[in-house]
């Protein structure tokens, strides 16, 4: 899903991601494990650079989380996640 995005876009996205970057991305959504695309995303800050849709995506992704409301996403995680609810990233 996360390539198809990509591949459909235009912008600096294509240049600066890798795909190796977009699978673990798509499978870190795909398992619903918050904790770990927030880890991932912010110690990759090239991911949120950019005004491509995945860099917005990601930027507003971790703006949520800093704030909190992960769990606004309204989806169970996966069962090896823990609980988006008590997500503390600080």
């Amino acid at each position: 899903m996360t390539v198809l995005l990509l591949v459909g876009s235009t912008g600096d996205a294509q240049d600066n991601v890798t795909l190796q970057e977009l699978q673990a991305i798509e499978s870190l959504i795909a398992g619903k494990d918050w904790r770990a695309l927030y880890t991932y995303v912010v110690a990759n800050p090239k991911l949120t650079a950019g005004n491509d849709p995945l860099a917005v995506e990601l930027r507003s992704f971790v703006d949520d989380a800093k704030r909190g409301l992960l769990n606004t996403f309204n989806a169970a995680p996966s069962p090896s996640a823990p609980p988006t609810a008590t997500l503390s990233i600080y």
